[in-house]
């Protein structure tokens, strides 16, 4: 436990230390946000506050992990498997800056991209971090096994994928709003780091742990009016270091509950287009729904402090259920 105190410890004095001078640094360089025109007119005043803000996270988090961490395979997994996908969120970014316009890296090639990421990954997980072929259904009594040899390392390697695809892309729509993203994932990443933690996965709990306090860091300079944004550098990598705890203590089924408010933002935008496409009808005013609260007359500070009280609703849930069904089962 005092290794997970000290890294997050390290993380966030890490981050809040270098948040200034980096802001600084991306002010000289006019590294900006572009706001799209068709959103919340109230954001149109955040045009050029500066972004990939994230950069700073991971040097917290790295910083900490070079000071506790153990270098086994399993944390360099989990470390591969995020700075991959925290590099594609900052090429993302970069190509936002550098044609001047809200539009970055293609869908496609960042889809490429990831599935290559996941591939790597999972390779390693299975091969080497002694990942199990199987997938464990909380509230049931049931270890469903994906299939024997290569049906079931490629059904793995389909769940393997659709985890972190979708985690990180889940954090990627949430962050819309100062402090939201960065606040959900640091609540959802404390629940895995006690998962973790039980799991006896100390190593794991370690990388929770620094990037809760890396967030943390960041939130000084990110709560409304924000300094800085994380760009999808940080969206991202917080999204993957999620899906690797859920991969690694085997609750991908949990997943959806712990981080239930990035389902929640998901499902919006995925309701809006087909809503769209098929009716020609809006359910929302705007989605991710968190435009849509901002559109009915909420401030944005409301909209983040009540999506922080039910993210964390969903995190203490998500925790219950594995403390009830999976913890308490494998202990008997």
């Amino acid at each position: 436990m005092f290794s997970v105190v000290l890294a997050a410890a390290i993380a966030f004095i890490v981050t809040i230390s270098l948040g200034s001078k980096f802001i600084k640094f991306l002010q000289r360089k006019k590294f900006g946000q572009f706001v799209r025109e068709e959103g919340p007119q109230t954001h149109l005043i955040k045009q050029g506050t500066p972004t990939m803000g994230g950069v700073v996270m991971l040097v917290g988090l790295a910083s900490a992990l070079l000071v506790v961490a153990r270098p086994n395979v399993a944390t360099l997994t989990t470390l591969l498997l995020v700075s991959a996908v925290a590099g594609i969120g900052l090429y993302d970014d970069w190509q936002k800056i550098s044609s001047r316009r809200n539009e970055g890296l293609r869908a496609r090639y960042k889809a490429l991209f990831l599935i290559l990421t996941v591939v790597v990954a999972d390779v390693m997980a299975l091969r080497y971090v002694g990942i199990t072929q199987n997938l464990i259904i909380p509230g049931f009594d049931r270890n469903l096994v994906l299939g024997p040899g290569l049906i079931g390392v490629a059904l793995f390697s389909i769940v393997m994928l659709l985890v972190v695809v979708g985690t990180t892309n889940a954090v990627n729509l949430t962050d819309g709003l100062d402090g939201l993203a960065a606040g959900a994932g640091a609540i959802a990443l404390l629940a895995y780091t006690a998962i973790a933690f039980l799991e006896r996965q100390y190593d794991l709990a370690i990388i929770c742990g620094a990037m809760v306090g890396a967030i943390i860091g960041f939130l000084w300079f990110n709560s409304h009016p924000a300094e800085v944004f994380m760009g999808d550098t940080g969206a991202l990598a917080i999204g993957g270091v999620l899906a690797a705890a859920a991969v690694l203590t085997k609750t991908e089924m949990l997943l959806p509950v712990i981080g239930g408010i990035f389902v929640m933002e998901t499902l919006s935008v995925m309701i809006q287009y087909v809503s769209y496409k098929l009716k020609k009808k809006r359910v929302f005013k705007m989605a991710p729904i968190h435009h849509h609260f901002e559109l009915s007359g909420w401030e944005e500070n409301k909209v983040v402090m009540r999506f922080w009280i039910i993210q964390a609703a969903c995190a203490a849930s998500g925790f219950v259920l594995y403390y009830f069904t999976l913890y308490n089962a494998a202990a008997i």
